[in-house]
């Protein structure tokens, strides 16, 4: 059974508390900052958000990167909105995204009256010296289903099989979560077999998350299908 723990407080005051190297995967869900904007009505140019947020983006991403081994990737969710500065953060601290996965939810999220109704997010890839996709045929369009119903209240929740998919693809040992929310990524490794780290900031949803990857890792123990 795989070894896992759910760490509660600020991904920046934890991170720098772990060994450098310490994991081979780090598999997240940051806020994405969508609609950014200073007065909150959009009058005002938001590049200076979008570039503060890069501060923060780069100081949490430094320190994922540290963790990494040799061979680990960073894999991170985002949309089109969050992509500046997710690019800026990235160039900051001198790591490019490597790829950039379009997730299709094969469902169509509420768009307004202006604008295309949106089917996908985004997950960038950061690759460490080492690291490579075994598979060469997979594309960077994966297809799985999703809603605005989520399993377990969570605004944010992304589906276990699509976790799972990374996870199988990144070819790890260890995964860290360094924004834990519901705990899907630690249910997608431990389902896995793989040693889990997250880190959650609020309470609810760090106890949360903790009964749902111990109830994974039961199941798992005893026999159950995953």
């Amino acid at each position: 059974m795989s070894k896992w723990q759910v760490i509660e407080g600020d991904c920046l005051n934890v991170l720098p508390t772990l060994a450098a190297g310490s994991v081979d995967l780090v598999l997240c869900d940051p806020p994405y900052g969508i609609n950014t904007k200073s007065d909150g009505s959009g009058k005002l140019n938001p590049w200076a958000d979008l570039c503060n947020s890069a501060l923060w983006y780069s100081a949490w991403m430094r320190e994922c990167r540290r963790l990494l081994s040799v061979r680990g990737s960073m894999w991170s969710f985002l949309n089109w909105r969050s992509l500046p500065t997710f690019q800026k953060a990235a160039c900051d601290i001198g790591w490019p995204i490597e790829s950039l996965l379009v997730w299709d939810k094969q469902w169509i999220g509420p768009g307004g009256s202006r604008g295309l109704r949106p089917s996908y997010e985004l997950v960038a890839l950061w690759c460490m010296p080492e690291f490579s996709v075994e598979d060469r045929g997979i594309p960077d369009i994966q297809r799985f289903l999703w809603a605005s119903q989520k399993p377990t209240g969570h605004p944010a929740e992304k589906p276990v099989p699509l976790l799972s998919w990374i996870i199988d693809n990144a070819n790890c040992t260890s995964v860290l979560d360094a924004f834990c929310g519901s705990g899907s990524t630690g249910v997608a490794a431990t389902m896995a077999g793989k040693e889990f780290v997250g880190i959650e900031t609020d309470p609810y949803w760090a106890e949360r998350s903790r009964v749902r990857i111990s109830e994974a890792a039961n199941h798992l123990f005893a026999g159950g299908a995953a």
